[in-house]
């Protein structure tokens, strides 16, 4: 297994190597920019997100014969967002966000009336994450900002009710023992800045929790969705200089796409292509507030 895992990560990146070095610009990367060392955030803008919203947790259909209520969410971010106003030597504007987050996903605050005999649930995560994108300028201080997420975190969950099936109940037990459990997201959002420090934003989020962590099978698929996903941004980064007008837009949504369509084969196996164990889903849908100082 390590073998051909190794052997995979290997014949990617030479293809990405090769298609990169191909290209005489070095601005491919501009959209990163420097990394986050302690000197570049220190010259960022501190940044505080605080978004509420609501979600569905689910398994891959035939996987548990009952269904978990709808939760409410509760999030907030902390980091730092650096924006750059002349990318490309042109008029687009780049976006990052660097962020550590903490959130709540639970039924509490959802009415009873709406639960009936679904499954209720409650969990918190801790992790970090990074939104970059794209997005144009409407004024000396306001902007319009097209992202991609991704998050890493930690979690903890508790399953408040007992089913009858044994099978639900067995899957119920990997994920609520006591222990926390690793996921990561990704997350499409939509960021108006109506005037400075306030920013409004609206996201939709993919969660998946995975019931065991497994290092070369996971490995061996995030080098693969990473390597496909560099292509993607390759491919946008081309169109975003030849119009800075269509590129935001088309960089949204061929990227989110892409991380869409990744998220939905690791539905029946977390590690897809691996034939592993499937995870725990999340759809999310999330609005809020930003304030960048």
């Amino acid at each position: 297994m390590k073998l051909l895992t190794s052997i995979i990560i290997f014949f990617m990146l030479a293809v990405i190597s090769k298609s990169f070095s191909q290209d005489d610009s070095s601005e491919f990367w501009d959209e990163y920019w420097e990394p986050d060392s302690l000197a570049a955030l220190s010259t960022s803008q501190p940044t505080i997100d605080i978004l509420y919203g609501f979600g569905t947790p689910s398994f891959k259909d035939g996987v548990m014969t009952k269904n978990f209520a709808t939760v409410n969410t509760a999030e907030m971010k902390l980091g730092f967002t650096r924006k750059r106003t002349d990318l490309f030597r042109q008029k687009a504007m780049g976006y990052k966000f660097t962020y550590f987050m903490i959130s709540n996903l639970s039924t509490e605050w959802v009415p009873k009336s709406s639960i009936k005999n679904d499954l209720n649930s409650d969990s918190w995560r801790l992790g970090f994450g990074v939104s970059i994108g794209y997005g144009y300028n409407l004024g000396p201080t306001s902007d319009f900002v097209l992202y991609n997420s991704g998050n890493v975190f930690w979690s903890k969950y508790h399953f408040k009710d007992h089913p009858d099936s044994v099978q639900d109940e067995i899957i119920l037990r990997t994920f609520d023992d006591g222990k926390f459990r690793f996921g990561q997201s990704f997350e499409a959002g939509l960021k108006g800045e109506i005037f400075s420090p306030l920013s409004l934003n609206v996201s939709y989020e993919r969660i998946i929790i995975y019931p065991r962590f497994m290092t070369w099978y996971w490995a061996g698929s995030e080098v693969m969705r990473g390597a496909g996903k560099a292509l993607v941004e390759y491919f946008t980064h081309k169109v975003i200089r030849a119009s800075t007008g269509a590129g935001p837009i088309v960089n949204f949504i061929l990227v989110n796409l892409y991380d869409y369509g990744a998220f939905e084969l690791k539905k029946k196996y977390m590690d897809w292509p691996y034939m592993t164990a499937p995870p725990l889903i999340y759809d999310n849908f999330k609005f809020g507030l930003t304030f960048a100082f």
